[in-house]
């Protein structure tokens, strides 16, 4: 099932093992939509879906670390980067909602006019939940229909600068 949600597309979860996928359109160009996910990540995911509200990190390489940093300096994992192709794609593992394997999201930037269309998909990827995973997608569907406005948001309020496309 599929449809529209404030100006969102979504696919719902109905079969054992579908990915959550979720599309917005961001006013601005493929590579700022990247840096703004990518680079001040920290800046627009909303302190309700972070582990111990610290500051997020994305190290910009495969095989970097995805992380939140405490108070106190602890670092608590959230996932590895396993596809960097700035400005057009980005994948990581993500280990929160996963029991002991890390479920797999992917997000590319794609160019829509003077627009761009960032996609997520979030899958069950190494985790094998089998059964489970509807159960799981179900939260990460609503994660990110939380998480993708406040992107939007911050985009919106934060344009790009000319430099920034160079």
């Amino acid at each position: 099932m599929s449809g529209a949600l404030g100006g969102r597309r979504y696919t719902a979860v109905d079969s054992m093992s579908q990915p959550v996928t979720h599309t917005i359109e961001v006013q601005c160009s493929v590579r700022h939509a990247f840096n703004v996910f990518t680079e001040r990540l920290d800046l627009w995911w909303p302190p309700g879906h972070r582990k111990v509200n610290g500051r997020l990190t994305m190290e910009a390489r495969v095989g970097g670390q995805f992380y939140e940093l405490d108070d106190s300096g602890e670092r608590h994992a959230l996932g590895r980067v396993t596809r960097w192709e700035p400005p057009h794609r980005v994948g990581y593992t993500w280990l929160p909602g996963a029991d002991a394997m890390p479920t797999q999201v992917d997000v590319e930037f794609l160019p829509q006019g003077p627009a761009t269309v960032v996609r997520v998909v979030h899958g069950e990827g190494g985790a094998a939940l089998g059964s489970q995973w509807p159960v799981r997608a179900k939260k990460f569907d609503a994660a990110w229909r939380d998480l993708l406005p406040d992107l939007q948001a911050f985009i919106d309020h934060n344009p790009e600068h000319p430099r920034e496309n160079k």
